[in-house]
């Protein structure tokens, strides 16, 4: 079980660099049993689906586990804000009424030589966010 994550180029592109080293959303994996994961798990991957103007997956991490952050008790310079290259008046925002969101941990980060299409994970269409998927791509 992967998962395929959209996301604007500019931040796949930190990623690809090693700049970005958390991805922060809302929510997180469920259903791959995502409290074993915690602590990372080199064999589960995120495969990055780069929106507009690439459309394109063009690579993907693998899964460094998962923390619940509350962006109201962060202070600019919080190493989890600035390792998620996002500031702290950013991250309230995205955070909005919710407890906590989700920081995600980028272990490994790969791009691919040749972009993949989403045709060839079997999809019609990207993800809203991100979504499961069983397809395994060679870099």
């Amino acid at each position: 079980m992967n998962i395929i994550l959209s996301i604007h180029p500019k931040w796949a592109e930190k990623i690809y660099s090693r700049e970005k080293t958390i991805e922060w959303r809302q929510n997180m994996p469920h259903r791959m049993d995502a409290y074993k994961l915690r602590d990372g798990n080199p064999n589960f991957k995120v495969y990055l689906y780069e929106t507009a103007p690439v459309r394109m997956i063009t690579g993907f991490f693998c899964w460094g586990g998962v923390a619940l952050f509350d962006a109201r008790h962060m202070h600019e310079g919080f190493p989890p804000a600035t390792d998620g290259c996002v500031n702290v008046e950013d991250l309230k925002k995205y955070q909005g009424e919710n407890c906590a969101i989700c920081g995600w941990f980028i272990d490994l980060p790969q791009k691919f030589n040749e972009p993949k299409s989403l045709e060839d994970f079997g999809l019609e269409r990207p993800p809203q966010s991100w979504q499961y998927t069983e397809v395994e791509a060679l870099a």
